[in-house]
């Protein structure tokens, strides 16, 4: 069972997120918190495996003081907002280890499915603002070698091949986002670009079902 910690948000909100997750068969509540702050400060103690974030929360302090909380909360578990997060803010989000982004119409099958790769290490980007739509697994160990960030661009070569338009997700140069594919192409011994999309999907890394026509509803 893979614990979440739910903070932000209406109370009945949290409360109707906390039933989903309960009736799930992979997930339980471990707290809610109304306030991010206090939710941020129990990571340490609590460890649990995600903490959902209700977008809300986001806008209650200066945006470079949240992104460098959540800087720092990457350290200690996965992350994922849910609601409506404006495009411009979701490369800042990924830039920061944020690694799910949630429609705030998501259906409850998709939403648990969603939560339950996010605490796996995987990463989902199901949001209307957002320009592309990610769905990532728990990485095989063939992927160990590679860091997080490392993981994440692989995942997003599949469904965006082109550097230009990963760097503008992720906030981070077309350069870096090259010295990225060319450190992944090594580690894994891969050929070309189109061998790392096999690769992604051959490992699990990527989840086409979910990337196909059965994106999650919002």
């Amino acid at each position: 069972m893979h614990r979440v910690l739910l903070t932000g948000g209406p109370a009945l909100t949290r409360d109707a997120y906390a039933r989903i997750i309960e009736d799930s068969a992979l997930l339980t509540v471990q707290a809610q918190s109304p306030d991010l702050t206090h939710a941020l400060a129990q990571l340490p103690s609590l460890r649990p495996d995600i903490l959902l974030i209700d977008a809300l929360a986001l806008a209650l302090s200066p945006w470079t003081t949240t992104l460098l909380c959540l800087r720092r909360a990457a350290a200690h578990t996965a992350l994922a907002v849910i609601g409506d997060t404006p495009s411009e803010e979701i490369s800042s989000l990924l830039q920061v280890g944020v690694t799910g982004i949630l429609g705030p119409r998501i259906e409850a099958d998709p939403f648990v499915t969603a939560l339950a790769l996010i605490s796996q290490g995987g990463t989902v980007i199901s949001s209307p603002s957002a320009t592309t739509k990610i769905s990532a697994t728990s990485p095989s160990p063939a992927l160990d070698q590679l860091s997080t960030r490392e993981r994440q661009i692989l995942a997003m070569i599949a469904t965006q091949p082109d550097n230009k338009t990963l760097a503008q997700l992720l906030g981070i140069s077309p350069l870096t986002v090259k010295s990225h594919v060319n450190r992944i192409l090594r580690k894994l011994g891969a050929s070309s670009r189109a061998h790392l999309v096999t690769i992604a999907y051959e490992s699990g890394l990527i989840s086409p079902g979910l990337l196909a026509g059965r994106t999650p509803a919002y």
